[in-house]
């Protein structure tokens, strides 16, 4: 079960963080390190001490995100992250285009992440549940939180026939992947491609409309993915220069 899902054309929390990605973690070099630290605090168990201490970290992370303080957290997180995306919407060095009088604009998944990862660590941390976990284990969520919500919208395939609400009017009408914008090192794994948010109409869009939102996406993503690296990556300073 996935952590956040897209229910009625808005991402949710789904009310459960399952254990899948937390098992991924322990095998990485920081889950290492945290079940290590935990495992220097427990003397002797039948059945090891590193088993021991990842049940242990989990135990304690389950815990605290069935916190009331947590849980609530996590449910405002994903219209949090939504609105993100719509604000992005606004800066003018985005490539864009205009469709039945209203925007259309190309945002980078990598400047998704990074504003919405800031925002996650600043709210979240303050958290007396959240604060009281082994370090390890309290960044793995912040930075897993992103990751999620950003795998719903994928999983959800947004287009203008399925559009997912996000704030201001603005809505995701579709997602893709593979182009780089800026070093993958600092993207992360997820952090190609880009999310297509347009200003939708109050009265709805008409099928005619709909196929030239679908054609308009389709140009604007050649036209960034015949881009050089260097070109991108100097649009994606300029975006944040505008943001600063």
């Amino acid at each position: 079960m996935a952590w956040f899902r897209v229910a009625r054309g808005r991402l949710e929390y789904s009310g459960r963080l399952t254990r899948h990605a937390f098992t991924k973690w322990c095998a990485t070099r920081d889950g290492r390190e945290a079940v290590a630290r935990a495992a220097r605090g427990i003397r002797f168990s039948l059945l090891g001490r590193s088993r021991s201490a990842r049940r242990r970290l989990w135990r304690a992370f389950d815990a605290a995100m069935h916190t009331e303080d947590v849980a609530a957290a996590l449910r405002a997180e994903a219209s949090r992250y939504m609105q993100v995306v719509a604000r992005l919407c606004y800066v003018d060095a985005l490539p864009r285009a205009h469709v039945a009088l209203h925007r259309l604009v190309l945002t980078p998944r990598a400047m998704i992440a990074g504003r919405a990862h800031a925002g996650v660590c600043d709210r979240l941390s303050r958290i007396p549940a959240i604060a009281g976990l082994d370090e390890g284990v309290r960044r793995f969520l912040l930075d897993q939180l992103v990751t999620e919500m950003d795998a719903a919208l994928w999983n959800a395939r947004p287009s203008p026939q399925r559009p997912i609400e996000a704030a201001d009017g603005w809505v995701c009408v579709g997602i893709r992947r593979g182009t780089i914008w800026t070093d993958s090192l600092w993207a992360g794994p997820d952090g190609t491609g880009h999310v297509f948010m347009y200003e939708f109409p109050r009265t709805g869009l008409t099928r005619r409309d709909r196929k030239t939102v679908e054609s308009a996406i389709e140009q604007l993503s050649a036209a960034v993915s015949s881009l050089s690296r260097a070109d991108r990556a100097a649009m994606l300073r300029a975006v944040s220069l505008r943001q600063s």
